[in-house]
Formats: C-alpha cells, structure tokens, sequence
C-alpha cells in the first residue's frame, strides 16, 4: 500500500510535534521538574496552575490530535481529528491573548490613573509569548490547507 504526503499532512503533522513538545513543556515547567524556558521570544513560567497545568494538557492533546488526523487526510475523519486539534491550540492561544488584553487595561500600581495610557496597553502585547500564541499563525496555516483540501484528495 502507497502513502501519499500532501503539504497538509506533512505540516499537520510538523505543527503537532511542535504543539506535543510545547505542551509537555508547559505542563513539566509548572510540575517543576525544570525552571522557567525563555527561549527568544518564547516564555514559559509555569506560575498558573489552570493555564499552564491544565492549558498545557489541552495543547498536548491538540498536537496528539493533529498527529493522529495527520496519518491520512484524504478520509474526512482523520481530517476532521486534525481540525479538532487545531481547534484545542486556538482555545488556550485566545485565552492567553484574552489575559493580555485584560492585564494590558489597568495601570500599574506605581501609577496614579486607573486605566493604563495607550502605549501602555500596546506595550503590554510585546514579547515574550506563551507557546499556544507562537503557535496560532501556523496552526491557522495548517487549518486553511486541511478546510481547503478537496474530498477525493
């Protein structure tokens, strides 16, 4: 039996690896076992039990999916297992761009104003990032070409 590669596999799967190992960081970060990963604009800390315990599972489980889903994309359910793993990435991804944005609004407490100045908040969206939101722009790659393959492909 003849395997054929597309783009789209080969990139779920590439994405999936990368949100396994990320995921796994994340959780082994918050276990403790490593101190805090900064790598360029990566950031790990490991300080939130929810986002980072629980938030790291999730992006474990979104790569397993991808990887599973990225066997053989031609059937629409092993595509459909890649898009749900893309999906569980975009949920953390847009809980920590959420958590920016709210801890971007209030002032920091060395100032006088509640509200924080524009550049303030603008400020607030710079590196370092968190592993789901590194991963975002690919996994959107990554669902575009799994939504745009045709059924008999």
């Amino acid at each position: 039996m003849k395997t054929s590669y597309t783009i789209a596999s080969i990139s779920a799967a590439l994405v999936g690896a990368a949100a396994l190992v990320l995921g796994l960081a994340d959780v082994l970060v918050w276990a403790g076992s490593t101190g805090p990963i900064s790598i360029g604009i990566l950031e790990i800390t490991g300080d939130d039990f929810f986002r980072w315990a629980w938030g790291g599972l999730v992006v474990v489980l979104g790569g397993v999916l991808m990887l599973a889903g990225a066997r053989s994309l031609g059937d629409l359910d092993q595509r459909a297992t890649a898009v749900l793993g893309v999906i569980m990435v975009w949920l953390i991804a847009g809980c920590d761009i959420f958590g920016m944005i709210c801890s971007g609004i209030p002032a920091g407490e060395e100032s006088e104003a509640f509200f924080n100045s524009l550049g303030g908040f603008i400020g607030g969206f710079a590196p370092p990032y968190a592993p789901a939101i590194l991963l975002l722009p690919f996994t959107l790659i990554v669902a575009w070409l799994l939504l745009d393959q045709r059924q008999g492909a």
